[in-house]
């Protein structure tokens, strides 16, 4: 037995899609049961999951208050089984993907943490300035491929997580103040990250599950440089806020530690000068470190520290 969990907020169109990949799913030993948070939706998200009732174990639950870690929360007392499932709205499972997550979690005891295969679903063809050598799609997109074994946590992303139950009965949660927030266009990402860097922390190991596959739906919009600035932003002020590393240190300029100040400044001025210039993966990269910068100088200010103005 194990239970799959995902918050959603105002996702009717995307959502039959979506549950409709989940009733293809093969049940894993003892059975599973699905949680769906509505965190809080305006359009007719519960219907549509209501729908979906006679097809599949669900269990709609709602979280009126906005964010998904707040959501994700909610649904912990719900739990059912060993084995807790994280994963989006926006996500197609392969068929045998939760067969493949018990049996690694059966075989692997001395893990904790699991993750699993995220390939991105296009809506078009890839354009040649929207690069991997640009930017990571692993950030972009929670793109992941590699062998199945031992794994650190950069190894795990949202839309194919897994925890052992233990872990949430022990107490934690997850921390309400970064991830998506539907008042906050531009919230600090890093959601489960921030998580399973605490987890790693008090001395939890992970393991990959290659087998264990999902497709992530790219939305149109993903693919323009204006969303991909904005996400560069918002995945610095997570890092700026739980985890800025060596920019963190060294002596104050102006306010701020001097690799981010310095870092920032440099960035800022190449940028400007490539705006002007046609969409190119050079011009994406430069932009894309920019917009980082300045997200990891907010964050710092968010978490206490001064701060250039973005």
């Amino acid at each position: 037995m194990l239970t799959v969990c995902f918050a959603t907020y105002n996702r009717a169109a995307m959502l039959p899609r979506v549950l409709g990949a989940f009733t293809g799913l093969r049940a894993p030993q003892g059975g599973w049961r699905l949680l769906v948070v509505d965190n809080g939706s305006s359009d007719s998200t519960a219907d549509i999951v209501q729908g979906f009732a006679d097809r599949l174990p669900l269990h709609l639950l709602r979280q009126p208050l906005p964010g998904k870690n707040r959501a994700l929360n909610a649904a912990l007392p719900h739990l059912a089984g060993e084995l807790a499932v994280f994963t989006d709205d926006d996500v197609l499972p392969e068929a045998d993907w939760l067969i493949r997550l018990q049996d690694a979690a059966a075989a692997h005891p001395e893990a904790t943490l699991f993750g699993g295969t995220v390939q991105p679903v296009w809506p078009a063809p890839v354009p040649d300035w929207l690069s991997e050598q640009a930017v990571e799609f692993s950030v972009l997109y929670a793109q992941k491929q590699r062998p199945s074994g031992p794994c650190g946590i950069e190894d795990i992303f949202g839309p194919n997580m897994a925890i052992r139950r233990a872990v949430f009965e022990a107490g934690t949660r997850f921390a309400e103040h970064v991830g998506p927030d539907a008042t906050n266009p531009l919230y600090a990402m890093g959601s489960e990250t921030e998580l399973l860097r605490r987890l790693a922390a008090a001395g939890h190991r992970g393991w990959f599950v290659a087998e264990a596959r999902v497709g992530h739906i790219i939305r149109p919009e993903q693919m323009e440089e204006r969303w991909i600035l904005e996400r560069a932003y918002r995945y610095g002020i997570g890092e700026g806020r739980n985890h800025a590393g060596a920019l963190s240190r060294g002596p104050q300029l102006a306010g701020l530690p001097a690799p981010l100040l310095l870092r920032l400044i440099a960035y800022r001025l190449a940028a400007k000068g490539l705006a002007v210039l046609p969409a190119s993966p050079r011009r994406l990269r430069i932009r894309y470190r920019d917009r980082w910068l300045a997200g990891v100088a907010a964050g710092r200010r968010a978490a206490g520290g001064p701060q250039l103005s973005a």
